[in-house]
């Protein structure tokens, strides 16, 4: 079978855990940093052909020690981007100031935590970006860094799930599907988190 017959492998990765820092873009955290780099330990004897993130630095920051340890660089794909909110800043599940949402979360009742987004614009966004990415790479397995909402969105369309966010994602977690030369995706995988425990 030649490499065009053969579907790409998509290793979709939650980022490491970020330090919040009042604003909407914090960087990864001291506990991040280490998260990313056993995620690059774990996928150092994998094959790894393109390494792409969010334009966001908690993804980009887990994408480097992947793409470093198989001697590639990060590409930004600003497709692999978290749902669009009016919140002012990022603010980590674990540390949720609003006492409805924190138990929404804590009684995984998901969708009673998510903020105020386009949940169809997220979903068709990550349906295209995932897919584009698959077809740019046929027969390649790629490591894309993206986030825990816009992961759940994609992954439950990909499973005919009517809640956009079904799962709590890892840090780090690996989610694991073949995108086919006509577009279709097969789940191989979904939160796999191993390496962190």
């Amino acid at each position: 079978m030649s490499a065009h017959a053969r579907p790409a492998e998509i290793l979709l990765v939650r980022h490491a855990l970020p330090e919040p820092d009042g604003t909407k873009d914090p960087a990864l955290g001291e506990v991040g940093v280490a998260q990313a780099r056993r995620l690059a330990d774990w996928l150092a004897d994998e094959r790894i052909d393109a390494c792409y993130s969010s334009h966001l630095k908690r993804a980009v920051q887990t994408a480097e020690p992947v793409a470093a340890s198989h001697g590639l660089t990060v590409v930004i794909d600003e497709g692999l981007r978290e749902w669009i909110s009016a919140a002012p800043s990022y603010q980590q599940v674990e540390q949720l100031d609003d006492p409805a949402r924190a138990a929404a979360w804590n009684e995984g009742r998901f969708e009673d935590f998510l903020p105020e987004h386009d949940a169809d614009d997220l979903r068709a966004n990550m349906v295209r970006t995932i897919r584009r990415i698959g077809l740019d790479h046929p027969g390649e397995r790629i490591v894309a860094a993206s986030h825990g909402g816009a992961s759940n969105t994609f992954l439950a369309d990909v499973v005919g799930s009517s809640r956009r966010f079904f799962f709590n994602p890892g840090y780090t977690s690996i989610s694991r599907l073949h995108v086919h030369a006509d577009g279709r995706f097969v789940l191989i995988s979904i939160n796999e988190t191993a390496h962190v425990r």
